[in-house]
Parts: structure tokens; C-alpha cells; sequence
């Protein structure tokens, strides 16, 4: 049983599915698993994905018969992962060499439910930044969404390892095709079922910017037909 399980939806993401690979494969804690979720992407993205696989045998590939959207392909992720810890990678981000070695060894040392890393967001043109990750009130349910609640906590699933129990023994509300706040609408429900949370100040997490994400794409006529 491995000790992490990456979760990986892909959809268009042909440009950078490689650098995203490669970032899980130099990765210094060795002993994970990356499940790659195809959501019936149109584009070369799985060809790119399966000749890493055939090379790495740590590499999973799940098919989606259909695009059901972010949430339904991060869910098929998750529901299949079989490591100790679970995380979320997009297709067109990457990770640090040591990132999960050092959430890892955080996770066991703390025994928390959820350990949360630095993101540092890579723009197009300009400086990188650092995204909050701060828990000033505690690391107990209430105190996490305290800190949620007023910014000092971000609600976002990627840098984060989550005890997998947690996402796998409880039945969480996902929306195929949801296109706007599909990270804090998972994640508010999962803190629900956290006893300890914990930090550490280290970026764990390299999120570059893509015009053509959906993330980044927010109120467009598919967005507000998501909304309901």
C-alpha cells in the first residue's frame, strides 16, 4: 500500500501533463501511487499520460466514459486511491521534488486528519506570490472554519494531504460539470468530519497560471448555468 495517492484530472491539459508528471516522478518520498482521471478529454493529454505509464508502474490511468466535470473526476480519484494519505495535483500545476515528503512526515508526526502546505502562484508575467495558509484560532473543526471564514485559511484541495479515511468513509455532495467553486464546495463539507488540522510553512504546491483553465475561467454562461 503505497503512502500517498495523487489524484490527477485530465482534461485538456496536453501542454502540461508532462511537467506535472514529471514533478510526481522526482518527487523524494517515493512510495506513492498516481491516479490519473481521464475525464474523456478531447485533446493529446492521455496519449502523453499513458507513455509515462508504460514506464512507471506507479502511474494508474481510470476512464471516464463521458466529461462529467472537475468534481466527478477528482471524486473517481479519490474513491479509487489506496495510499495512506490522499492528494489532488490539476494537470497543469506541479509540485516541488520534497513536497510530499515533508507533508507526510508532518501527517504522522502530528496525526492530524488534514496537513495544508504553501501554494505559490507562477503568473504569466510578474512575480510569484505565496497564498495564505494560516490557522491563527486553532486546529480543531470550528477554529478551521473560523479561519476560513475570515481569508486567513484558503479553501482549496491542491497542497494538502488529506487522511484517507477521511474523504473515502463519508458520502460527500458532488455536481457533474459544477464549474465554479468546486474546491470550497468539498472541502467546507470535509473539514465538517476533522478532528486536527495542521499547517506547515513550506510550499508544497506550484500553481501556474493558464487562461484556458477552468479555474480561471469564472461567470461565463456554463459557470452561471453551474450555479443553482
Amino acid at each position: 500500500m503505497p503512502k500517498i495517492s495523487i489524484c490527477v484530472p485530465v482534461y485538456n491539459v496536453e501542454r502540461y501533463i508532462g511537467r506535472c508528471l514529471e514533478s510526481m516522478q522526482r518527487q523524494s518520498l517515493s512510495d506513492i501511487e498516481i491516479i490519473v482521471v481521464n475525464d474523456h478529454t478531447p485533446d493529446k493529454s492521455m496519449s502523453i499520460v499513458k507513455k509515462y505509464a508504460e514506464k512507471d508502474h506507479r502511474i494508474k490511468i481510470i476512464e471516464h466514459d463521458k466529461n462529467h466535470g472537475l468534481m466527478m473526476a477528482r471524486r473517481t480519484g479519490y474513491t479509487m486511491a489506496k495510499g495512506d494519505y490522499i492528494t489532488f495535483c490539476d494537470g497543469d500545476d506541479s509540485l516541488p521534488d520534497d513536497a510530499l515528503e515533508f507533508l507526510y512526515n508532518e501527517a504522522v508526526r502530528t496525526k492530524a486528519d488534514i496537513v495544508s502546505g504553501v501554494i505559490e502562484y507562477i503568473p504569466i508575467v510578474g512575480k510569484r506570490y505565496r497564498w495564505k495558509n494560516r490557522l491563527p484560532y486553532g486546529s480543531d473543526k470550528i477554529s478551521v472554519f473560523r479561519s476560513l471564514l475570515t481569508d486567513e485559511f484558503g479553501h482549496n484541495l491542491c497542497s494538502r494531504l488529506f487522511r484517507r479515511e477521511l474523504l473515502q468513509s463519508y458520502d460527500y455532495e458532488t455536481y457533474e460539470k459544477a464549474t465554479n467553486g468546486e474546491d470550497a464546495i468539498l472541502f467546507y463539507q470535509v473539514v465538517d468530519n476533522v478532528s486536527k488540522v495542521v499547517t506547515i510553512n513550506r510550499v508544497v504546491y506550484e500553481y501556474w497560471q493558464n487562461l484556458e483553465s477552468s479555474s480561471q475561467v469564472r461567470l461565463k454562461d456554463n459557470a452561471l448555468k453551474s450555479i443553482a
